[in-house]
């Protein structure tokens, strides 16, 4: 069978297959990764004009994809996989918020969730860690674990420069963003990175303390990669 439109752009190629497809009028849309092949331009408009489709036609559409952006922007449920298995199924504010794994947490989210790593057992009712001798408070932990290594995971826009931290690092370098930039810190336990306001300027090599914001830090096992239950996950389930 020849093209029918081997004329058109990938953009509008893509929407006389999407007009094929709605004149059928499905119950369920199938689709694998449609956008892929579409240059930034017509991807950031074929975004929003199927997250529009969806709102009009209130069809169920199954989307594959591996951008995490289009899954986030589109998206009412995410079903996070990893080698066939569901990591987590949830709205895209819980996937962010409380990330059930590492690997979600590192595959959600632009920089990711970082990861500050350290060994040690919990008891349920705790409400800090200590991690290269600073006591970083976090949500109330709800369950018991022998010592073990942990990963304390921190997004970029939980983090805060203050000098009176005693967590402290130096600045590795940073990426303007417009709005605000992101400022990478070697720490004694990696690098961290920040989102922070875009007029405030670092140099290279400058040390600076770290502020986390305690109530949305998430613990991990770094042998399961699973989330620790806290209070941050407990609560979140039952409000």
């Amino acid at each position: 069978m020849t093209n029918p439109s081997p004329g058109l752009a990938g953009g509008d190629r893509q929407r006389v297959a999407l007009g094929r497809a709605i004149v059928r009028r499905p119950k369920c849309f199938l689709m694998d990764e449609p956008l892929g092949t579409l240059d930034a331009e017509f991807h950031e408009v074929m975004v929003h004009e199927l997250r529009e489709l969806h709102n009009r036609i209130h069809a169920t559409t199954v989307y594959v994809t591996h951008d995490q952006h289009e899954a986030m922007a589109m998206a009412d449920k995410i079903a996070v996989m990893n080698h066939g298995i569901i990591e987590q199924f949830g709205t895209p504010q819980e996937i962010y918020n409380r990330p059930a794994s590492m690997y979600v947490a590192d595959f959600i989210g632009s920089p990711p969730m970082n990861f500050l790593k350290f060994t040690s057992g919990l008891q349920k009712g705790m409400r800090s860690v200590s991690v290269e001798g600073v006591e970083i408070a976090l949500p109330e932990v709800h369950q018991d674990m022998a010592v073990s290594e942990l990963a304390l995971g921190v997004r970029p826009e939980h983090i805060r420069f203050n000098d009176s931290s005693i967590l402290r690092g130096s600045v590795y370098g940073a990426e303007y963003l417009g709005t605000n930039q992101i400022v990478a810190v070697e720490t004694g336990k990696g690098l961290l990175k920040a989102r922070v306001p875009a007029d405030r300027t670092f140099r290279i090599g400058e040390t600076v303390g770290l502020e986390l914001n305690s109530e949305k830090l998430s613990l991990f096992d770094c042998t399961s990669g699973r989330a620790v239950k806290s209070s941050l996950y407990t609560e979140a389930r039952h409000g």
